[in-house]
C-alpha cells in the first residue's frame, strides 16, 4: 500500500469517526453518561470561581467525587466554557427520581435526568457549554486515533494496513465512541497515555534524545494532572528507560564506555523524564496529602461510594464479565445495553485475532528448515547478562513492553476494584493502544485483505447500529395522537383535575419470570399541573403478591406531564420487569393509579406461566371435557375428624385450549347422597382460570377441604370432576373411553372418626 492510498484511509477513518462521535453526542441527551454532570460541574465551578474544589464532609453532589479528581481536565474545560454564561443552569436540570442505574434489565427510568426544551438546538447556556465539551472530548478521541496509528506505522513500517486495521476498529468501537461524546477526564488521560506510548516506542525503535525525554516527562507530568493512572504511567515509563539502558548497555559505543559513564547517562535520562513529570504533578500530590491524607485521593472516591467494601481478589474477578462487556459497548448509567449479538460480533473479532496471531506462529516456524534451526540452536548453562541484553533487542520485546502496559493498568484497575465498585471496560482504556495493535496484528496475520476490510465494516456497524437502534429510541419521546386507537381499550378516567387516563393497551399477552411486560398507556392533558404527576402500575400475583410494580414520571421517565401539548393525547409505552420470584402459573391483574391515591384502576391481565412446565406425573385415562386430562390426584390424608382441613392435590394435563372458564368440583359424598362437604373451586384458587389454559401445559393444582362438624363416623368417598362456571354444567369424564356416572371421578376415600 503506497504512502498516499494510507494517508487517504486514515483520513477517511478520521472523517468516520467524527462524524459517528459527533452522532452520539446528539443523539445521547446530556448527562446521561456516566457521571456526566459531576464533570461538568466541576469544569463550571472552576469556570465562576477559579478555585480549585474539594471533596468535604459536607461536599458538593452536583460535583462529588470529582471534585477531588485531579485538576488538568477541569482547568481546560473551564478556559473552554469560561466565556459561555451558565448563570442558573443547576435550577434548570430536572433529577429523575426514579431513575433505575446500573441494570440493564430495565427500560423504564434508564434516564437519570428530565430533558427539557433548556437543551434544545439552538443550545444556549449551559447546554452550548456541556456540548462544547462533549467536542473537546471528541477531539481528544481524534488524537488518540492518530497515536494509534503513528504507533503501528514504528513497529510496521512496511505494513500500514496493520495501523489502518487497529485504528478504525477502534475508531468504531462503540464504547469508545460513547465514550468520546461525553464530558469525561478519561478522554483526556486516554489521549495522554497514547502519546506517552507512542513517544517510548519512538525513542525505543528510532532512537534516544534529550529533547524526547523531556517531551515524553512533560507528557507523563500532564498525565499525573489527569487521573491516577499517571502515576502509573511514571513508574512504567522509569522501567522502560532502565530496559532502554540495559538494551543499549552492549552496543559498541556503550561497552567503550566505563561504568561510571554508563551510570551517570541513565541517571541523566531520567532526570530528563522526572524533573519536568515532578515539576508539573508533584505539587498536586502535596495538595492530596493534606486534604485527604492520601497523595492519589482515592480516599474521597471509597467514602462517597460508601466505603472500602474489602472485595478479595477472587470476588473481583467474578465481576470480569461486567467489566468485559463495558469494555465493548455499554451505554447510559450502565442500564442500557445493545443486543448479544454486537458482544458476540466483537469477541468473534478478538477470537478470530487469536487465531491469527497463532497462525501466523506457526507458519513462520514452517518456513524455517529443520537444519537451519539446528545450525542456529545454541545451548548455554543458564542465561547469561549479555544473552538477557541481546533479547532486548528482539523485535518481539515490543510486544512484551506493551503487554506490560496493559497488565499494569489493569492491575490498578482490580486494586481500585477491591475497594469500590469499578468494573468499567472505560478504566482499560488507557491501554487502548497496545491492545488495538494486537488485535489488528492478529487479523492481519492470515494475510486476507478481506478479512481485516471485514473487521472494520462489522465494527462500524455496531457503533451504527448501537447508535440509531439501542440510544436514540431509548430516550426518544412518546409521540403525541389525536384520537385513541382501535386496539386500546377506551377507558376515559379522570384520574386528578388534570389528568385523564384515556385508554389502556395491553402488548405482553404471556411473560415468564423475569421478563418484561410491555404497555401502552394513554394519558390526556386538561391543563398544565404545577408538579409532574407520578403513576403506580401494580401487577397482582399468587396469593395478592405484588410481582411487578412500576412508580415513574410519565413518558418512561423522561416526558412529565408538565410538558406536554395541552389536550393531544400521549401514548406512553413502557416495560415494567416482572420479579423473578413470581410464582407461576397465574392470571395476574394489571392496576395503575396515581401515586398517593389509593383508588386503582384496572387495566387488564396478564398469563405469567413458568419457564418449564412440570413433567406429567402419569399418563392419565382420565379425560374431562375436551382437551383436560387428571394425571395425578391424592388426599394428604385418608383419616380425618370434625373441623379438619384435607388437602387434595390435582394435577392436570392440557391438549386442547378450554377458552371458557370451568369449576372444579371436590365432593365428600356417598353414591348418589347430596354432598356433606365440598371445595368447588376454580383452578389454582381462581389466579389460573381455565380460560387461560394452553395445549401442552402441566398445572400442579390444590383444593382444601373442610370436614363439617355435623359429619357422623364413617368411611366417605371423594368424587373429582369440572363443569361450566357459567351453566353449571358438569363436563363429560371418561376413563379409559368410559364415560363415568355423574362425571365425577373417585380420589379416595376418607375415615371420619371422632
Amino acid at each position: 500500500m503506497t504512502q498516499p492510498v494510507s494517508r487517504r484511509l486514515l483520513l477517511l477513518i478520521l472523517l468516520v469517526y467524527l462524524l459517528l462521535t459527533i452522532g452520539y453526542g446528539l443523539l445521547n441527551p446530556l448527562f446521561e453518561s456516566p457521571d456526566e454532570h459531576w464533570h461538568y460541574f466541576t469544569a463550571q465551578h472552576i469556570a465562576d470561581s477559579w478555585e480549585l474544589p474539594a471533596v468535604t464532609e459536607d461536599y458538593d453532589e452536583w460535583m462529588s467525587q470529582e471534585a477531588a479528581q485531579p485538576p488538568l481536565y477541569y482547568l481546560l474545560s473551564a478556559v473552554l466554557i469560561a466565556p459561555i454564561d451558565t448563570a442558573g443552569s443547576r435550577a434548570q436540570l430536572m433529577p429523575n427520581p426514579f431513575a433505575t442505574l446500573g441494570d440493564a434489565s430495565y427500560r423504564t427510568n434508564i434516564n437519570r435526568f428530565i430533558h427539557t426544551p433548556a437543551e434544545a438546538w439552538p443550545w444556549h447556556g449551559f447546554a452550548f457549554a456541556a456540548h462544547s465539551l462533549r467536542l473537546f472530548s471528541t477531539l481528544l478521541g481524534l488524537g488518540t486515533l492518530l497515536c494509534i496509528y503513528g504507533s503501528g506505522r514504528l513497529v510496521w513500517p512496511n505494513q500500514p494496513e496493520i495501523s489502518l486495521v487497529a485504528t478504525a476498529l477502534v475508531a468504531f468501537l462503540p464504547q469508545f465512541a460513547f465514550l468520546h461524546s461525553a464530558i469525561t477526564n478519561d478522554a483526556l488521560i486516554i489521549f495522554l497515555a497514547s502519546f506517552a506510548l507512542w513517544q517510548i516506542l519512538r525513542i525505543w525503535l528510532v532512537g534516544e534524545s534529550n529533547g524526547r525525554f523531556l517531551l515524553l516527562g512533560i507528557t507523563i507530568g500532564l498525565a499525573i494532572l489527569t487521573k491516577t493512572a499517571g502515576i502509573l504511567l511514571l513508574v512504567y515509563t522509569v522501567g522502560i528507560v532502565c530496559l532502554l539502558w540495559l538494551k543499549d548497555f552492549n552496543t559498541k559505543g556503550q561497552r567503550d564506555k566505563g561504568t561510571k559513564e554508563n551510570l551517570y547517562s541513565l541517571i541523566i535520562n531520567l532526570l530528563w523524564i522526572l524533573l519536568p513529570a515532578l515539576l508539573i504533578g508533584g505539587w498536586l500530590w502535596l495538595r492530596n496529602w493534606q486534604l485527604y491524607g492520601d497523595i492519589t485521593a482515592t480516599e474521597p472516591f471509597i467514602r462517597l461510594a460508601g466505603g472500602d467494601r474489602g472485595y478479595t481478589l477472587w470476588q473481583v474477578l467474578s465481576e470480569s464479565d461486567g467489566l468485559w462487556a463495558s469494555l465493548f459497548a455499554i451505554f447510559g448509567w450502565f442500564n442500557l445495553r445493545p443486543p448479544d449479538w454486537v458482544f458476540g460480533l466483537w469477541n468473534g473479532l478478538v477470537v478470530v485475532a487469536v487465531v491469527g496471531f497463532i497462525y501466523g506462529r506457526i507458519k513462520d516456524e514452517d518456513k524455517r528448515t529443520r537444519p537451519e534451526r539446528a545450525e542456529g540452536l545454541k545451548i548455554e548453562a543458564r542465561p547469561t547478562l549479555q544473552s538477557l541484553i541481546l533479547n532486548l533487542n528482539q523485535p518481539w520485546f515490543i510486544a512484551v513492553l506493551l503487554a506490560i502496559w496493559v497488565l499494569g493498568v489493569y492491575a490498578g484497575l482490580v486494586t481500585f476494584m477491591m475497594k469500590t465498585e469499578a468494573a468499567q471496560g472505560r478504566l482499560l482504556f488507557p491501554a487502548i493502544l497496545p491492545l488495538a495493535l494486537a488485535l489488528a496484528y492478529g487479523l492481519s496475520r492470515f494475510r486476507w485483505r478481506w478479512l481485516c476490510i471485514t473487521a472494520a465494516g462489522l465494527a462500524l456497524a455496531t457503533s451504527v447500529y448501537s447508535l440509531f437502534f439501542v440510544i436514540a429510541p431509548a430516550y426518544a419521546l412518546p409521540p403525541t395522537i389525536t384520537s385513541l386507537p382501535r386496539t386500546a381499550v377506551s377507558l376515559n378516567t379522570p384520574l386528578s383535575d388534570t389528568l385523564t387516563l384515556v385508554g389502556a393497551e395491553i402488548h405482553t399477552q404471556t411473560a415468564v419470570p423475569h421478563a418484561t411486560l410491555t404497555l401502552t398507556l394513554y394519558w390526556q392533558s386538561n391543563h398544565q399541573p404545577a408538579d409532574p404527576s407520578e403513576f403506580v402500575v401494580e401487577v397482582i400475583g399468587r396469593d395478592d403478591e405484588r410481582i411487578a410494580n412500576l412508580h415513574s414520571l410519565h413518558g418512561r421517565g423522561l416526558y412529565p406531564d408538565t410538558l406536554w401539548p395541552q389536550g393531544e393525547i400521549v401514548a406512553d409505552k413502557f416495560s415494567i420487569l416482572i420479579d423473578e420470584t413470581a410464582v407461576s402459573p397465574v392470571l395476574a391483574p394489571i392496576f395503575v393509579g396515581l401515586a398517593g391515591d389509593g383508588e386503582r384502576i384496572r387495566l387488564g391481565e396478564v398469563k405469567i406461566e413458568p419457564a418449564t412446565w412440570p413433567e406429567a406425573a402419569n399418563s392419565s385415562a382420565v379425560q374431562i371435557g375436551e382437551g383436560i386430562f387428571v394425571t395425578q390426584a391424592t388426599l394428604s390424608t385418608e383419616t380425618a375428624v370434625p373441623g379438619d382441613v384435607v388437602t387434595v392435590d390435582v394435577q392436570w394435563q392440557v391438549t386442547q385450549a378450554p377458552g371458557t372458564d370451568f369449576t372444579t368440583l371436590i365432593h365428600l359424598a356417598k353414591p348418589g347422597q347430596p354432598p356433606l362437604a365440598t371445595a368447588d373451586n376454580q383452578p389454582l384458587s381462581g389466579q389460573y382460570p381455565t380460560r387461560a389454559w394452553q395445549a401442552g401445559e402441566v398445572i400442579d393444582d390444590q383444593y382444601t377441604l373442610v370436614i363439617p362438624d355435623d359429619v357422623e363416623n364413617g368411611r366417605y368417598p371423594l368424587w373429582l370432576g369440572m363443569y361450566n362456571s357459567a351453566t353449571i354444567t358438569r363436563l363429560p369424564l371418561t376413563s379409559n373411553g368410559e364415560r363415568q356416572p355423574n362425571d365425577v371421578m373417585l380420589v379416595g376415600y376418607i375415615e371420619v372418626g371422632g
